[in-house]
């Protein structure tokens, strides 16, 4: 049995008048729960509001293999959302809600409670932790959790991370799922003077802050590892895009399950890689797939 424990925001993107439940670690989680088995526990520690979208909350997780009982539900903040809208540019933009439910994610005897147990696998990502008390919490997390697995999946927005909550991250895993745009920024921060060269800069990453494992998506181009001092890269197959959203926290969860299930590094790349061309395929981050065809493909039980 595998125990897991998750933390981060829930958020609704608001499109016009239509709310569609998202947030990193939710979508995370939910494409997590349906890959482990029935045996295996995920645990989502998250704060919603006491409104109507924390009711939508819980009501879709109640049909999902996630345990609800770290989640919080605040008396004195809205459940998080961000409005998607056209800029001058005729571009999608977005605004996340500030002082949320999410951002105020209390340390309780609950989170207490169940720090007493081991894990399996810890994950988090650095916007859950852009208010001081929610990265008060996470920090609380750090000091007490005994996890086997440590994943942060960065999942930088707007201005809302830096430079030290970025190093306090890196430092404390030992698997680091990121992508292009994100890697662009933590050379900007900690590498300005090395080489543009995405090997060089997860080899530097890998050395600097003894992370096991890296991962690197790349968009259409592919995605590449950094595993033992050896990098490989995957160049994506030719497939039709319907939506990207949650296509990198699918890719995350499906990186996640390999290592759990012991697979050698080039099968986690491929399963992963193979896991995210499924969902770009459908619309929406918590979006179903064919599990059992892409699990019998790779020969996973």
């Amino acid at each position: 049995m595998n125990n897991i424990l998750v933390f981060g925001e829930i958020l609704y993107d608001i499109y016009d008048d239509v709310a569609v439940i998202g947030g990193a670690p939710f979508n995370y989680s939910v494409q997590l729960s349906r890959l482990i088995s029935k045996n295996d526990n995920l645990k989502f520690i998250t704060a919603l509001g006491k409104d109507d979208f924390s009711k939508d909350a819980f009501k879709f997780i109640e049909n999902e293999n996630i345990d609800s009982s770290l989640m919080q539900v605040l008396d004195n903040y809205e459940t998080g959302k961000a409005t998607v809208f056209m800029n001058e540019n005729k571009i999608p933009d977005y605004i996340i809600h500030e002082n949320v439910a999410w951002d105020n994610i209390e340390f309780n005897s609950d989170i207490e409670k169940a720090l007493k147990e081991k894990y399996d696998l810890f994950y988090f990502n650095i916007l859950s932790c852009r208010s001081e008390k929610s990265y008060n919490t996470l920090k609380n997390i750090f000091k007490n959790i005994d996890s086997k697995y440590k994943v942060c999946d960065v999942t930088f927005r707007k201005n809302y991370y830096t430079k030290e909550k970025i190093k306090e991250a890196l430092e404390f895993i030992n698997i680091l799922k990121i992508n292009d745009d994100e890697l662009a920024i933590i050379k900007s921060l900690f590498y300005p003077n090395l080489q543009n060269d995405n090997e060089i800069l997860l080899k530097n990453l890998n050395k600097d802050f003894n992370i096991d494992y890296i991962f690197l998506t790349l968009g259409k181009s592919g995605a590449s590892s950094f595993y033992n001092n050896q990098y490989i890269f995957k160049p994506s197959n030719k497939i039709k895009v319907v939506d990207t959203v949650g296509a990198g926290d699918s890719f995350c969860a499906a990186l996640s399950y390999a290592i759990l299930k012991k697979l050698d590094i080039k099968k986690v790349l491929d399963f992963a890689s193979a896991v995210s061309e499924e969902m770009i395929q459908v619309k929406g981050g918590t979006a179903k797939y064919n599990i059992k065809a892409i699990k019998e493909k790779f020969n996973i039980e």
